[in-house]
């Protein structure tokens, strides 16, 4: 068990990186897009079409596909006034509890969302004012993965509690910095 519960999260990781990548990549073209469009005003009166457009589902992808990766590093926002205070065990707890409600919670919107891709695919929808008819499926089908990469994340870190990230409260950090300035 010892050895599946380190190869699971290292390949899981190994899949993070990816997409990570994959999400740098997607932020890379959002500003050449928006570069080629200022000098395109700039110097010809002209700038790319549909550019906000362009900006606006890539900045959907650059947002949903690194939520997994985020997770494992445990950046996601967190409110930790009360929860300092208490125990390591009921902080765990605590931290299951929470797992279990994103599994559920983020499972349910990658099924909605995945529902509303297929139906933008199905229908053949065009994103709205778009000068290109640029269709709306492939960023809308990026979220359901995002968010179905998130859960498959929650769920190995529910499942081989060791892969959650061991970071100190808020807390302790606070006060050891004081300390040592």
């Amino acid at each position: 068990m010892t050895r599946l519960s380190q190869s699971i999260p290292r390949a899981i990781s190994s899949v993070d990186r990816q997409i990570v990548r994959f999400s740098q990549l997607l932020l890379a073209l959002m500003v050449v897009v928006t570069f080629l469009s200022v000098l395109g005003r700039t110097f010809f009166s002209q700038a790319v079409p549909d550019d906000l457009l362009i900006s606006e589902m890539l900045m959907v992808a650059i947002v949903f596909l690194p939520m997994g990766y985020v997770q494992s590093a445990g950046a996601h926002l967190e409110v930790t006034v009360v929860t300092d205070h208490l125990s390591r065990k009921i902080q765990s707890v605590l931290v299951t509890l929470g797992l279990i409600l994103g599994v559920i919670f983020f499972g349910l919107m990658t099924w909605l969302s995945a529902r509303a891709a297929w139906e933008s695919w199905e229908f053949g929808v065009i994103a709205y004012g778009s000068a290109l008819d640029l269709p709306e499926w492939p960023i809308r089908a990026l979220i359901p993965l995002g968010l179905s990469w998130w859960c498959v994340r929650m769920l190995v870190q529910l499942i081989f509690p060791s892969s959650r990230p061991d970071h100190e409260s808020e807390l302790t950090q606070a006060l050891e910095e004081t300390e040592t300035h």
